[in-house]
């Protein structure tokens, strides 16, 4: 049996994977080393939203909650769970808002970063429901990416958006 010479065929297979890896590369670099890029939900020109659950997770699940923005919630587990994103925004001040639900007063804060701002510990203003957890500012100093980071503080908190308002 005559051996066939398999070099066109590994040249394909070398050239494909190359292209792959260049693909990977790129489609991470577009959003801050692989952070998901949540959907931009406007609200007003200078108000707008963007879902937690589009957010990417670490140790975190989403699940279904009716009365949710988008119909969905995310559930951080444990001190490993967190939401990451990267917004685009323009230069500028803005007030950030996260809202979600702390099924009771041992169950409802998270930590916030938004941009470079300090790692603040948030919670809704009361249990049971969807509600604002107190506003952060944040300076924006150039238009460009903004990293969003959501961590664990206490269990079962379920986040539900994070809304941005340009302020003056």
């Amino acid at each position: 049996m005559e051996k066939k010479n398999s070099c066109a065929g590994a040249g394909f297979s070398t050239i494909l994977w190359g292209v792959l890896a260049i693909l990977v590369v790129a489609l991470m670099g577009s959003g801050c080393a692989g952070l998901m890029k949540p959907r931009i939900h406007r609200v007003t020109e200078d108000v707008f939203f963007v879902e937690v659950e589009e957010f990417t997770l670490t140790n975190a699940k989403v699940q279904e909650l009716d009365n949710a923005s988008g119909g969905k919630v995310v559930v951080l587990q444990d001190d490993t769970s967190r939401a990451e994103a990267t917004v685009q925004l323009s230069k500028g001040n803005y007030q950030v808002t996260v809202y979600a639900l702390g099924p009771s007063s041992e169950e409802d804060a998270f930590y916030l970063t938004a941009g470079e701002q300090w790692e603040e510990r948030l919670w809704p203003t009361w249990t049971g429901e969807i509600l604002p957890a107190p506003d952060v500012s944040l300076t924006q100093q150039a238009d460009g990416p903004c990293k969003i980071v959501i961590r664990f503080a206490e269990p079962n908190v379920q986040l539900d958006r994070v809304e941005f308002k340009r302020v003056p």
